[in-house]
């Protein structure tokens, strides 16, 4: 397993990236004030291996086909601090349900069958670090980083919904967890124009590059 060189701390989540963050870890680990998953999916807890199942098997699905993972995809809209000016009734999904959809269900397809750490972290492991790591030295660089280039010019939700399953399945196999909630923040950050958008992508290639560095002086250092 590759050390996810989490140094750099936690990061200030959005309350939205909080309410994905702390879901995450609720299904990993278990807690939450109503202990529906006491234990969680590393404790073998069942409400939480059942969600996770469901959660993954949603993966690519579109939002709302899957009433089941609800609890865990929809955030409240009467929770002010997530939707300050509310959610209009009979509204396409929010941005909000968009990304905790594919976040959530990204988290289950990278944590089904890890019983031993959680794959949620609150350390500042962005998408991009994370490839970064796994690209180094990797004999498949070339298509590692072709599928993280084409996830960001995606003409289309699902498109890129499509390649960051691929990306997720590779950080499944080398064990590094994300930071679900940051995910989440940064996909919602996506559906907000175009500036905002090519402002995400830079700081994603930013962050690939900051990941690939840290696994070549960490290879350096062996």
């Amino acid at each position: 397993m590759m050390d996810e060189n989490s140094d750099e701390g936690k990061i200030r989540l959005s309350p939205f990236g909080q309410w994905v963050a702390r879901k995450a870890a609720m299904l990993a680990t278990g807690g939450g004030s109503d202990k529906a998953t006491a234990g969680g999916y590393i404790g073998n807890d069942s409400k939480a291996v059942a969600a996770i199942a469901q959660l993954a098997h949603a993966a690519g699905h579109e939002v709302g086909a899957d009433p089941d993972i609800f609890i865990w995809t929809v955030p409240d809209e009467d929770d002010a601090a997530i939707y300050p000016y509310g959610v209009p009734h009979d509204c396409a999904p929010t941005a909000e349900e968009m990304a905790a959809h594919l976040a959530m269900t990204l988290f289950a397809v990278q944590q089904q069958s890890h019983r031993e750490q959680s794959m949620q972290t609150d350390s500042n492991m962005s998408l991009g670090r994370a490839v970064g790591m796994i690209a180094y030295g990797n004999f498949n660089e070339k298509g590692i980083r072709s599928t993280f280039d084409k996830m960001q010019t995606a003409n289309g939700w699902a498109e890129m919904s499509h390649h960051a399953r691929r990306l997720i399945k590779l950080l499944k196999r080398e064990e590094i967890p994300l930071n679900y909630g940051l995910l989440a923040q940064d996909l919602v950050r996506l559906r907000r124009g175009r500036e905002t958008a090519n402002l995400v992508r830079l700081q994603w290639g930013r962050d690939y590059q900051s990941g690939y560095r840290a696994a070549m002086n960490a290879a350096s250092d062996e």
